[in-house]
């Protein structure tokens, strides 16, 4: 799985055998499609993806390129997740309320707690990287401490979400690619293997 925060330009660079193999360096090119899937985004509004697949040149293993605001194998996309997480490290919500709004099973929300904190402190440490590399050369204001570790590493991916909108010309509607980019989609995939 590759995140891409623009899946039209991955697919012409998928094309044009520009992006490189994960697994051994190689290149990789067009090997058809995912299947087709809907994913929940805010208020209720889904979007249907059909996310392409490149096969390696050299080794022959497959990858799916996933836009960075899709979790893998979620059908909520990162930002609605990245939100209530957010609700749930900083006011305490519960994953029976949380569950309620979103219109998913609490089991759910809990599974996606579980998750986010089990990686909290690799998510957070991953994150403050990235922010010290986009705002390299400014004055940005230090990251304050949460409470909590997961209210730590969401504190830090929203600050690089917010930095790369601020310095590197993303727009405001770009928040939740940002936020799947910057590891909220790689720290809800699952373990490799399962």
């Amino acid at each position: 799985m590759l995140l891409c925060a623009d899946v039209g330009s991955a697919d012409a660079d998928l094309a044009s055998g520009a992006i490189a193999c994960p697994s051994c360096g190689g290149r990789l090119g067009p090997w058809g499609h995912g299947r087709e899937r809907a994913v929940r985004l805010h208020y209720g509004e889904r979007a249907v993806v059909r996310p392409p697949r490149g096969r390696c040149r050299a080794c022959r293993a497959t990858h799916m390129l996933l836009p960075s605001w899709m979790a893998p194998r979620r059908a909520d996309g990162a930002g609605v997740i990245a939100r209530a997480a957010a609700a749930a490290a900083l006011h305490g919500t519960g994953s029976a309320r949380l569950g309620a709004e979103l219109g998913v099973p609490a089991a759910t929300v809990r599974g996606w707690l579980r998750r986010l904190r089990s990686r909290a402190g690799d998510l957070r440490q991953d994150a403050t990287a990235a922010l010290g590399v986009i705002t390299a050369g400014r004055d940005w204001p230090c990251l304050a401490p949460c409470g909590s570790p997961l209210g730590d590493a969401l504190a830090a991916v929203v600050a690089c979400a917010r930095a790369a909108i601020a310095c590197h010309g993303y727009a405001e509607e770009d928040l939740d690619a940002l936020l799947g980019l910057f590891g909220i989609a790689a720290a809800l995939a699952p373990a490799p293997g399962s």
